[in-house]
Order: structure tokens, then sequence, then C-alpha cells
């Protein structure tokens, strides 16, 4: 299975694959890197960091709080969890794993 990730903010926690285009628009405008690039490496650089933060705030509809290093580096922040996506698929369509196979 693999990994993305998500921030952690006052408002809750975003998934980054849940930003909307504008959001990513937004981050390319801001930080000068493509919307892969933020979302594979999040906190690459601390305005990357900053970035993602404050627009995962807005997302939500929360105030961010000031962030220190030690956020990014303890996991406080951002933070790599396994995707949502589905693992099994049958005829390109998602199936759950303990469903029978069918004949087709």
């Amino acid at each position: 299975m693999a990994s993305e990730w998500v921030v952690h903010t006052p408002g809750g926690t975003l998934r980054l694959s849940d930003l909307t285009l504008e959001e990513a628009i937004t981050l390319e405008e801001q930080t000068g890197l493509e919307w892969w690039n933020i979302a594979s490496h999040p906190f690459r650089l601390a305005k990357v960091a900053r970035a993602v933060y404050t627009v995962a705030c807005a997302n939500l509809g929360c105030d961010p709080k000031p962030l220190a290093l030690g956020d990014l580096v303890d996991g406080k922040i951002f933070e790599q969890v396994e995707d949502d996506m589905p693992d099994v698929y049958e005829n390109g369509i998602p199936k759950a794993e303990d469903a029978a196979q069918t004949d087709g």
C-alpha cells in the first residue's frame, strides 16, 4: 500500500490529495514548485511547509498557529499515512478484498 502526506491543523487533519486544484495553483504560485513536488515533499523547504500549512488551515476554516522548526521534524504537523485507495480491482473497478471473484 502506498502512503501520502497529511497536514494536522487546529481545525483537523487534511490529506494533501484532498486539496483543490485552485489550492494547488496557489501553492505553486507561492513556492515556485510544481504541485506534485509539493505533494511529495511538503516540508522540504520552510517556505513550502508554511504555504502548505496555511492553505490547509484555510481549507479547514481555521486560523494557522505559529510554527517552529521542531513542529516540522517531530511529525506534529506533517505525517505520512497509508493512502485510502483500494488495493483490489476487477476490470478496473475497485472491489472489496474479501469479495468473491466474479465470472466475466
